[in-house]
């Protein structure tokens, strides 16, 4: 009966000197859902589900704070922050940044239309001679944005774009983000899908240069980790969560 107990100290010391050493590390972002939102005061999102569980993984404790994009730039660039997501990857941004191999996730701006239309695009050239919902002042393709044969709706906002689509005002519709619009879509109730990507962005968890090696030895850390989580399948199963 004493060793049992003695044993069960022993664990119970080892858990929590165990607890103790683990690295902490301040991860932040900026409200986009669903990769990032705020829920009742509380960090969530598809994004942040991916940190986490490659934090749990790497046995890391794990803080996130959800600010303004620009402070979330400003407080990694001067390691007030050890890591971002998610930004692209950019010259400016990396003269800061260490971006691992391995992107968090690939976003697409892509052409929806409602779910089992029939409607085939192939191309640009098949959307001339008709309306195509958007948001205004949003930036999708160069040859899409700058074609006239291409009627476009303008919406001020997602909410909005998914409204009229719903609707059947337009049979088509822009995003500049597929996950982002398919989750509107989803929490209007309305099924779509996707027959066009006009291009694709990879974005990444970058850490802060102002840290040095151990911001360029966690890059390489996460980017192994989240390359099992995509063969395991983690993160589509992820995905279905939102959109």
């Amino acid at each position: 009966m004493k060793k049992s107990v003695a044993v069960l100290l022993s664990f119970i010391f080892l858990s929590l000197s165990g607890m103790a050493s683990a690295e902490k590390i301040v991860f932040v972002t900026s409200e986009q859902p669903p990769y990032a939102m705020l829920e009742k005061g509380q960090p969530s999102g598809l994004d942040i589900d991916i940190v986490r569980e490659l934090c749990n993984r790497l046995g890391i404790e794990a803080e996130i704070q959800v600010l303004p994009w620009k402070r979330a730039l400003y407080h990694t660039e001067r390691g007030e922050a050890d890591a971002i997501f998610a930004p692209r990857n950019t010259e400016e941004r990396a003269a800061f940044l260490y971006y691992p191999s391995e992107p968090l996730i690939i976003e697409r701006t892509v052409i929806l239309a409602p779910k089992g239309s029939g409607i085939k695009v192939n191309s640009i050239d098949d959307l001339k001679g008709k309306i195509v919902g958007v948001v205004r002042g949003y930036a999708h393709d160069p040859k899409f944005d700058n074609e006239k044969g291409i009627e476009k709706a303008e919406c001020n906002d997602d909410n909005e774009l998914v409204k009229i689509f719903a609707k059947g005002r337009v049979s088509l519709i822009a995003g500049s983000d597929e996950g982002s619009l398919r989750y509107v879509c989803k929490q209007a109730g309305f099924e779509a899908e996707t027959v066009y990507v006009l291009n694709e962005t990879p974005t990444y968890i970058a850490f802060s240069k102002a840290k040095g090696d151990r911001g360029k030895a966690l890059t390489e850390k996460f980017s192994q980790a989240l390359r099992q989580l995509k063969e395991e399948g983690f993160i589509k199963k992820t995905e279905s969560k939102y959109f």
